[in-house]
């Protein structure tokens, strides 16, 4: 029999790669590149497969254009700040109040939501939305924010979409089995919702007041005398000081650990670190992109666009907040300049792209 280690040091490329792949933590894969040369070759060629896979997985920044109603510009954070552009084949809305897989949400003056997929010329067209007529405002404001669940390409028949509506921060979910849009009643205690999440096949809804709720679509029947489902408390609201400002000052991160059988919560804490991972907030699906994938970026950080919901303020102010949160010394940065010249423009908002712009 030969020596073990020296039939461990090159066991078959193809091999190793696999075992690295299914490594998780980004220490240990630094580690196992730490074995020998030839182990940290593969590393090296690992990440090379993992940057090209995952390219369309750091999401870029689109800027809106003054010149042209149908172009936005692509900022990329990877590709040393490159600036690509978008052709849209209509003008494109005020404000895009979701962004996720590629995908752009929409909604008109009649409350008609599209989902628009710029990279692919493709569009789908959701039922009308009728829950707004007692909200002023500008229409673009009425729906705050919409969640897909999966991409509609890969998943046509189930995804489902949630959206986050109204000032008073509501619920209604859609998925291509339904006619209609279901609109989940809520409490006093159950609304002004900000955010949503997908997780294990539930839906997780963050609240104003850092509560959390969850609910679950799959068992709800597909016919109009369907009920709502029921949102089930599992982080119950934590009143705070309004404090208003237009300016983002910090971001608080905690862990949540739930029971793998019944979901509850186990435990809550703050934490400092998000192992070396980024995370991009704003108008868009909030995203994770881990160190693996986005090398460039500031570990531990977050990156966040304007998510000021008053139109007629955001005309003067133009969308200044926007920066990088640095978790583990509090400090907020810049990685890109605003131009005055856009303080009359729609907001910025993240778009994970096709490969070919990146």
């Amino acid at each position: 029999m030969g020596n073990s280690v020296s039939d461990w040091e090159y066991l078959p490329e193809l091999c190793l790669l696999t075992v690295l792949e299914k490594i998780d933590e980004p220490i240990s894969q630094v580690q196992f590149g730490a074995v020998s040369k030839y182990w940290h070759s593969l590393f090296n060629t690992f990440l090379d497969i993992k940057r090209q896979l995952s390219t369309n997985l750091v999401p870029m920044l689109m800027i809106p254009s003054k010149k042209r109603t149908t172009k936005r510009k692509l900022y990329s954070l990877q590709a040393k700040s490159k600036i690509a552009e978008i052709e849209f084949l209509k003008p494109y809305t005020w404000r895009y109040c979701g962004s996720c897989y590629g995908w752009l949400v929409t909604v008109d003056e009649s409350f008609n939501i599209t989902l628009s997929n710029p990279f692919k010329n493709l569009s789908i067209h959701l039922p009308q939305f009728d829950s707004m007529a007692y909200d002023s405002g500008h229409y673009t404001y009425k729906i705050l924010k919409v969640v897909l669940s999966d991409d509609p390409l890969l998943h046509p028949n189930n995804f489902v979409v949630v959206v986050i509506y109204s000032v008073y921060g509501r619920l209604a979910f859609y998925r291509p089995c339904q006619e209609n849009w279901i609109y989940i009643d809520v409490n006093e205690d159950q609304s002004l919702f900000l955010d949503i999440l997908f997780h294990k096949g539930l839906v997780y809804a963050i609240g104003h007041y850092n509560n959390l709720v969850w609910f679950d679509v799959n068992g709800v029947k597909d016919d109009e005398s369907s009920k709502p489902p029921k949102l089930n408390t599992l982080v119950p609201k934590i009143r705070r000081l309004e404090n208003r400002s237009f300016r983002t000052k910090k971001f608080t991160v905690f862990k949540l650990i739930l029971d793998n059988e019944n979901g509850k919560l186990l435990e809550k804490k703050e934490v400092e670190s998000i192992d070396g991972d980024k995370v991009f907030v704003g108008d868009n699906k909030t995203l994770a992109v881990s160190a693996l994938n986005f090398p460039e970026g500031q570990p531990n950080s977050i990156y966040f666009t304007d998510d000021f919901i008053d139109r007629d303020a955001y005309e003067i102010l133009g969308p200044r907040d926007i920066g990088i949160f640095h978790l583990k010394d509090g400090n907020l940065e810049k990685y890109y300049q605003f131009k005055n010249s856009h303080k009359d423009l729609s907001p910025y908002i993240w778009i994970s792209p096709s490969k070919e712009y990146n």
